[in-house]
Formats: structure tokens, sequence, C-alpha cells
């Protein structure tokens, strides 16, 4: 996928297919009525609901807004693994 790599470098990906990935993007946050303040300060409470539920964060979390219908909908993709116990 590579909407999900797009930050990364993969070698194997056309540079015109990441920066068309990148352009989706953009055009996700102008499409919403989500400021991207807002979006950091929901990607920072949703790092800490996994910690207060038991996981580590373990990747890059990424928050993306969609416009459909005149409703936004968030997709978050949050990497995660099960704490170890103490």
């Amino acid at each position: 996928m590579a909407f999900l790599n797009m930050f990364g470098k993969d070698k194997d990906e056309p540079t015109a297919m990441t920066a068309d990935d990148r352009l989706s993007l953009v055009l996700s946050y102008q499409r919403s009525d989500i400021d991207e303040k807002k979006i950091k300060m929901f990607q920072a409470k949703l790092i800490e609901l996994c910690d207060d539920f038991g996981y580590d964060v373990v990747g890059q979390v990424e928050v993306i807004p969609q416009t459909k219908e005149r409703t936004t909908i968030i997709n978050a993709s949050i990497p995660v693994k099960l704490k170890e116990p103490i």
C-alpha cells in the first residue's frame, strides 16, 4: 500500500506514485473541517488511550480525515503491541 508508506523511502515505488499519495493527503485535510492542530491533538489522545488500555504504540500513528457526503470520517492507523507485565 503506497499510502501507508508514503513517508518512508521505498525504492521499488515510483516517485510519481508517492507524490500522488501526498497530494491526496493534503486534499483530504483541506476538504475536511478539521484543522491540522486538532488532528495532532486527536493523535496525542489516541496514544494516551492506548497507554491507558495496556498497549505500547510501536510505530507512527496516522490520523487521516476524509469527507464523504457532508460527513467527515477520521481513519486512524495505530501500530500497537501489548505491554509487557512488570
